[in-house]
């Protein structure tokens, strides 16, 4: 299908929980909501998120800390330290950082050039969850003075998605279509959303596994992955005919 229309999926990795968060990484990969095959989610055939159209900055934290307007948490510190080294590696990366402005420009650079790239014509922005990712990239862009310049959050809000929740209700009304009545599947899925991801066919290991998870990069890989996939199982359900 001629697409016109760009997904973007955005994730950070970050020194704190908050909206004030400091930030480590900035990841964002391109896929298409249309593609008719798995194969081709990521704009190609990609097997692999360095293959994939995609934008991935460490970011100097040092500025961040010495100018005082960021958050830092001994919490996130301490989870941090509990992770593998390939995880901090993936969040680390092999440079110092590149400076907070620097990268929120380059990012809407990204993202200008991959619409153009895939004559796009609009595009819409996933982040896992709402209250995370787009509000400390928003309160970044505007310490930087980059809030109505740069994309995704000189962007308006009607082009935010949240993976999470297509991820979680999309797969529940699949479960609700081909379980049987009697079938407490797609009820337990209500209590369990994390069973979506059970449910749902798995990144493929090319993509990398669980000491990738964390890595921006990888995180932003896994949830477009599933976010398709959630759309596609909807997709291709049968259309019911109610009884007259």
């Amino acid at each position: 299908m001629y697409m016109k229309h760009l997904d973007i999926t955005i994730d950070l990795e970050t020194c704190s929980l908050s909206s004030h968060a400091a930030i480590l990484q900035i990841a964002a990969v391109a896929w298409d909501r249309f593609a008719m095959d798995a194969e081709h989610i990521f704009l190609g055939t990609a097997t692999k998120p360095d293959e994939t159209p995609h934008f991935c900055e460490a970011i100097d934290i040092n500025s961040q800390f010495v100018e005082g307007l960021w958050d830092f948490s001994q919490s996130t510190a301490e989870w941090w330290r509990k992770q593998t080294t390939e995880a901090k590696k993936a969040v680390l990366g092999n440079t110092s950082g590149m400076p907070l402005d620097t990268s929120l420009r380059c990012l809407d650079a990204w993202v200008n050039k991959t619409m153009e790239q895939w004559d796009c014509k609009s595009v819409t922005f996933w982040t896992q969850g709402t209250d995370f990712d787009i509000p400390i990239l928003r309160y970044s862009a505007e310490r930087c003075g980059l809030d109505r310049t740069c994309k995704p959050i000189a962007t308006h809000h009607k082009y935010y998605r949240d993976c999470r929740t297509a991820i979680y209700e999309l797969t529940s009304l699949y479960l609700q279509h081909i379980m049987p009545s009697d079938d407490d599947t797609h009820n337990d899925l209500l209590t369990d959303p994390l069973m979506a991801y059970r449910v749902l066919p798995e990144l493929p290991e090319s993509f990398g596994g669980k000491d990738n998870a964390h890595g921006a990069l990888y995180d932003a890989v896994r949830s477009s992955w599933f976010t398709w996939q959630a759309m596609r199982h909807v997709h291709n359900l049968p259309t019911y005919k109610k009884k007259k």
